[in-house]
């Protein structure tokens, strides 16, 4: 399979699941200002909900930048890292319910460390795939990124005990790490 046709089909599913997001918003009760205001934390989750995801997809892009080989195991691993983004809009609608609950919380948290183990699951393969890529390889093989990523979630998912509300926002904080994609293969990119 060549490379385009994976990242064709991750490029279409990911937009699929934050058309489901958006879907999932309930409009407010009344159409004015308050009405708006009222929904507040809905429409907080939903647009942490909606970066998060922008985020993994454009991380995906960069990562695929250098890729030369898709075997069976990078198939598998990017399937398994898109079902877990697929359940995103389900554990954005379960914290949306209400937004005290340590099971909605914690659940979100949960979300992104399966997330996170299924991207360093795709990255091992991806690494194991490419050999002949050098950039792609030093730049993946061990990406300190992604294992403090993991030791965040799991560090926000406990702190979730004391401070429920800290899973989603905490999420979010940890994905800023993921703002800026991997410079090394983009500026190996470039010079191709």
């Amino acid at each position: 399979m060549k490379k385009n046709r994976l990242e064709a089909f991750t490029d279409a599913i990911v937009p699929i699941i934050m058309t489901v997001l958006v879907l999932e918003l309930s409009g407010p009760k009344t159409y004015s200002w308050q009405g708006l205001w009222d929904m507040r934390e809905e429409l907080m989750s939903y647009a942490i909900s909606f970066f998060l995801l922008a985020v993994v997809w454009g991380n995906h892009h960069h990562m695929f930048l250098l890729v030369k080989t898709i075997d069976g195991f990078v198939i598998w691993s990017n399937t398994l890292l898109l079902f877990f983004l697929s359940f995103v809009p389900f554990a954005t609608a379960i914290v949306d319910a209400d937004h005290q609950s340590l099971f909605g919380s914690q659940l979100y948290t949960l979300l992104f460390i399966a997330i996170n183990l299924s991207w360093n699951l795709l990255r091992i393969s991806l690494v194991r795939a490419n050999k002949s890529v050098a950039v792609l390889v030093r730049t993946l093989k061990r990406d300190p990124k992604s294992i403090y990523t993991l030791f965040a979630f799991i560090a926000v998912f406990l702190i979730s005990f004391y401070w429920h509300q800290f899973g989603m926002i905490g999420t979010f904080i940890v994905m800023l790490l993921w703002v800026m994609p991997y410079l090394k293969i983009e500026e190996a990119a470039k010079r191709l």
